[in-house]
């Protein structure tokens, strides 16, 4: 996979998730337990980092420096934050919520784990 590939296919999830974020709740399946939704934000940004980092960790020629983890970490959170406000401001059946932020960041931070743990397996 080359790093057009994969730069096509981060800025698709982020387009997408950026859509399904602004989705009138009623028209989302009815989540019981609030817990789930937490869940849903941190697979979400877990997904969303990884795809990232492995972009940026190809294209840095399969070296990632703390640096360059810490400015996408911080543009992922910031772009949370911003969805989040816009869906106070410009929606009627979402709120801002900063547990969701905080999930956001949570599954984040689970994602550069991860990644840092099986990165290796990506130098091909």
């Amino acid at each position: 996979m080359g790093d057009k590939t994969l730069l096509l296919i981060a800025v698709l999830y982020s387009l997408t998730i950026s859509v399904l974020f602004f989705i009138p709740s009623p028209e989302l399946p009815e989540i019981q337990i609030s817990a789930v939704d937490k869940i849903v934000h941190i697979l979400i940004y877990f997904i969303l980092i990884n795809i990232w980092m492995l972009y940026f960790y190809r294209k840095k020629n399969f070296h990632l420096e703390n640096k360059w983890i810490l400015l996408l970490l911080l543009s992922v959170l910031f772009y949370g934050i911003i969805i989040e406000i816009l869906q106070g401001l410009f929606t009627v059946s979402r709120s801002a919520d900063i547990i969701d932020i905080a999930a956001n960041f949570i599954g984040s931070l689970l994602g550069i784990f991860f990644f840092k743990s099986i990165k290796h397996k990506f130098n091909f």
